[in-house]
């Protein structure tokens, strides 16, 4: 399944085109000093007449930059962003959009036993950064790493769901892997997570949730530190990289954008190439700065953000509350005024922006276009007839208690801002007492946001192939986070599961059928209109401003390959690897 290393599309700025009620959310979010980046030189024609060395990345908000790389617990800082990808490398990119698999540490693998036994057959002549053959015997300890410690499980062996009976190495380089039965997701949705490390290191390692690895010891591309301070830092190219003549840029730059205009600001002068940072009305406020190498990939072919929250807690834990927040919230006026018109609204399922067609019942679909439409009558109508009062204009639950809902999110995000500034508008005219809380940065945000200890949009994730793990992430038991953690590692931050779609997902599991896996994604959608587990809002698009003054290659519309968001991994690999030196005029 696949989960977003940390936010990749939610560095936003808002600029005065975003007139009306979305620029009065953002007016008090004021300018921040630019951080150091070294900026490319321009003269009066707007022609670039010094290059970068490195590609030059940046995110917003972020705080003063620490020292740590540990690929399974530092994601979420500045640091981490891509060591994931850079450092340590994907056994196989599974497709992103319906592409096909790209073999990668594994160059080739094959189905025995009845399809319940994977074996991979690894690539030779591959080392290590301190000079040792990475083998067989480090790619079964990545996998079975979770035995050591649950927080380096990425193949679900410590969850109530783990299928996986056996990993063994088959020489140096081969590793079979056995489940208990066939499972027709296994490498799309399961596998596509792990990424390998060395033995030889993460075994020794005592506490590898607060192991900083300050001196990591990878295979990727990128695995030379050159330079870190807490505003910026630099990983050169692997000069022992395994796949011959990639990577073909020499080094990978990320800075530090303290605020949204700060990163606006960079990559407007060129000082940056390339960041996730939504621009409303990104042609008149990037794109026309250099119309011939500044560019925005916004592609909206993507699972849903969602406004989610612990569903075993009262009121949420009331399927018809939850019903009602979906009808009480305008997401037309979120798409338009919130996402700048960027991030169309999605009906009650969430599919329809990856996978309209597997919503393929007309019933199915005009209930879930029903059940998101903006109808604050019925809403208020659904609330009485599950028990709610009011009193006065206060919605009382049926324990007599005021309803209060306060959304959280970070300051810096604009677009969420305003967006959650609607939503309070919206609950608040049923009678909900709502409003947005800001917080400061990441850190004070991610914690309790991951664990939904907030209520908070978040976004969804899950495997391309098909919808399923979108499905498994939030309705199967055996995705199940118990309320209070981290739902990161399955993607489940609401806390809930349903028997009856637990059966249905492992049955999808089970078949290599195109036609009966719609027929339980069917049954499926069904009952995530009688759950309502979370409110799908609109569509995350994959935002990508990019320039292509010194490098060309990106992932674009034409040249389309994986995801082209630099911290989603494994799909950053394949920009890392095939993003070339030199400008280019044009995508």
């Amino acid at each position: 399944m696949r989960f977003l290393a940390r936010s990749s599309r939610r560095r936003l700025v808002m600029s005065a085109a975003g007139a009306g009620l979305a620029a009065s959310f953002v007016a008090a979010f004021g300018a921040a000093a630019v951080p150091t980046a070294a900026s490319a030189a321009v003269d009066a024609a707007g022609a670039a007449t010094a290059s970068h060395k490195c590609l030059v990345m940046t995110g917003s908000g972020d705080p003063a930059f620490v020292k740590n790389f540990n690929p399974y617990t530092a994601t979420g800082l500045p640091s981490g962003t891509f060591v994931q990808g850079a450092m340590y490398e994907p056994l196989i990119v599974t497709g992103e959009g319906g592409l096909k698999p790209v073999p990668w540490l594994a160059r080739s693998w094959k189905w025995s036993n009845g399809n319940k036994t994977l074996t991979l057959s690894l690539a030779r002549g591959v080392k290590w950064s301190d000079g040792k053959p990475l083998t067989s015997a480090d790619v079964v300890y990545s996998l079975l790493a979770g035995k050591q410690d649950p927080v380096m499980d990425r193949i679900g062996i410590t969850g109530a769901g783990n299928e996986v009976v056996s990993v063994k190495a088959k020489g140096s380089y081969g590793v079979a892997i056995t489940l208990n039965a066939p499972d027709s997701q296994f490498i799309s949705s399961t596998l596509n997570r792990q990424f390998v490390v060395p033995k030889h290191v993460w075994s020794k390692v005592a506490k590898p949730a607060t192991f900083l690895n300050p001196a990591p010891v990878g295979s990727g591309p990128f695995d030379v530190i050159s330079r870190f301070t807490t505003q910026d830092y630099v990983f050169n190219k692997n000069p022992h990289y395994w796949q011959a003549g990639k990577p073909k840029i020499p080094c990978l730059e990320y800075v530090q954008a303290s605020s949204n205009d700060a990163a606006l600001a960079l990559i407007q002068s060129g000082a940056a190439d390339w960041t996730h940072n939504f621009v409303p009305n990104v042609a008149k406020a990037y794109v026309s700065k250099d119309p011939k190498h500044f560019h925005a990939f916004y592609a909206t072919t993507a699972y849903p953000v969602s406004l989610t929250f612990d569903d075993t807690q009262y009121p949420y834990s009331i399927p018809a509350f939850r019903k009602a927040l979906s009808l009480a919230i305008d997401r037309k006026s979120i798409s338009k005024l919130g996402e700048y018109g960027y991030a169309p609204p999605t009906d009650a399922i969430g599919l329809n922006g990856l996978f309209p067609k597997w919503v393929s019942d007309k019933g199915i679909r005009n209930d879930a276009k029903a059940l998101a439409a903006f109808d604050p009558k019925t809403a208020k109508a659904m609330l009485t007839g599950a028990g709610f009062t009011y009193k006065g204009n206060t919605l009382i639950d049926p324990k007599g208690n005021p309803v209060k809902l306060d959304t959280h999110v970070i300051s810096g995000w604009s677009d969420w801002v305003a967006s959650n500034q609607i939503i309070t508008k919206n609950l608040q005219a049923i009678g909900i007492d709502s409003n947005v809380a800001l917080e400061p940065d990441w850190g004070s945000w991610q914690p309790n946001a991951m664990s939904t200890k907030n209520p908070t949009l978040l976004w969804q994730g899950g495997s391309q192939g098909s919808p399923y793990g979108y499905f498994y992430a939030n309705l199967s038991k055996n995705a199940f986070i118990p309320a209070g953690e981290d739902g990161t590692p399955t993607g489940n931050w609401e806390h809930f599961y349903d028997p009856a779609a637990t059966s249905l997902l492992n049955q999808w599991k089970a078949t290599l059928d195109p036609k009966q896996q719609q027929r339980i994604a069917t049954s499926l959608e069904k009952i995530w209109l009688k759950d309502m587990p979370i409110i799908p809002l609109f569509i995350g698009p994959r935002w990508s401003t990019y320039s292509t003054r010194y490098f060309h290659c990106y992932d674009t519309p034409k040249n389309f390959f994986g995801d082209p968001i630099f911290t989603t991994f494994p799909d950053n690999i394949l920009s890392f690897t095939r993003i070339c030196p030199g400008g280019q005029a044009g995508a």
